[in-house]
């Protein structure tokens, strides 16, 4: 039944990895459509402004293409497909300078979370949706239509749909609170609702967190509830070691202390304040395997690393020794 085990084990383990290779190569495909759609965007918006600054000297002045596409040209009768697209060009364009100056900083080395990273976040989401909002009245008051009248009439109407957005308000203000009272911030791992990952973003109306796996969560910010941030105190790798029944288990117990499993630390320095700590028997199954338990504190993000080194340092110490390990799984079954 073990070799049948650890079989199926190395099944789950082979499909993890190709699953993971996978998404990595998904990832950088993606990455790469981006990439490729920024640089076109950004020769659009060069052209764009090279053709405003130096267009003159080969288009002439008042002709309909280049008055179109100058917005400040006073031009009485522009064409509209020309007018549009300049302000579409120009409106992304600050936009994109905007959010990439905001981006900036949040990379920035001085800049810490605690210091706003998740505000700058918050902001780039409130330029890029602020752009598009007033691309849309550009728009409008370029094809005619009485922006000062649609607005005035908005307000009316945003009495009416505000009983419908409500969701949305209170998603907007959670958010802000979240932030304003430093609950979690961008790059902090956090358990929300069973639900272990690390934050990713904080949106205006969401948040996603990502779990070790690349699996994403997103939730509203309104549902957010009670969070477990993990971030700032030192965590514990704790790992339970079944024992074969048959096994003595002082005879265990001396050769882990004459195996001096403190000196696992000093081969895995994420392993923090002192050496790992073996704490005793913490369980016996019905069919008598011995649960024994080991501890070592760590940072929450290399927790489930130190797991894996004990476990493989733990076995590695019972096998040279000639001691059995259970399989509680098995024996409840």
């Amino acid at each position: 039944m073990g070799e049948i085990q650890q079989h199926i084990g190395e099944k789950e383990m082979e499909k993890l990895r190709k699953m993971s290779k996978s998404a990595k190569k998904d990832e950088k495909k993606d990455k790469k459509k981006i990439g490729i759609f920024r640089i076109f965007g950004w020769m659009i918006a060069v052209a764009y402004f090279a053709l405003l600054l130096f267009g003159k000297q080969f288009l002439p002045e008042e002709g309909t293409f280049l008055s179109s596409l100058d917005l400040f040209s006073g031009a009485e009768k522009p064409n509209h497909l020309i007018r549009i697209a300049s302000l579409c060009i120009l409106t992304l364009s600050i936009s994109a300078v905007l959010r990439f100056l905001i981006t900036r900083m949040a990379s920035s080395k001085n800049l810490t979370k605690r210091t706003g990273r998740a505000i700058i976040e918050l902001l780039g989401n409130l330029v890029k949706y602020t752009a598009y909002i007033v691309l849309i009245f550009l728009i409008l008051n370029a094809l005619g239509v009485n922006t000062t009248e649609l607005l005035a009439g908005l307000g009316i109407l945003g009495l009416i749909i505000g009983l419908g957005v409500t969701s949305l308000i209170e998603d907007i203000v959670a958010g802000i609170f979240i932030i304003a009272e430093r609950i979690f911030d961008v790059g902090d791992i956090i358990v929300l609702d069973g639900f272990r990952g690390t934050v990713v973003s904080i949106g205006i109306r969401s948040t996603k967190l990502a779990d070790i796996g690349g699996d994403i969560l997103t939730v509203r910010n309104s549902s957010i509830g009670s969070v477990v941030n993990l971030t700032d105190r030192t965590s514990c790798a704790a790992l339970t070691i079944p024992l074969a029944p048959q096994e003595n288990l002082k005879h265990v117990e001396e050769v882990i202390k004459n195996a001096n499993i403190g000196d696992i630390a000093e081969k895995y320095p994420d392993i923090m304040e002192g050496a790992p700590m073996y704490l005793g028997l913490c369980d016996i199954t019905k069919k008598g395997v011995q649960m024994l338990l080991f501890i070592a504190a760590c940072n929450e993000n290399m927790r489930y690393d130190v797991e894996r080194a004990l476990y493989h340092e733990i076995k590695t110490i019972f096998d040279s020794n000639g001691i059995q390990l259970g399989a509680p799984g098995i024996e409840e079954g």
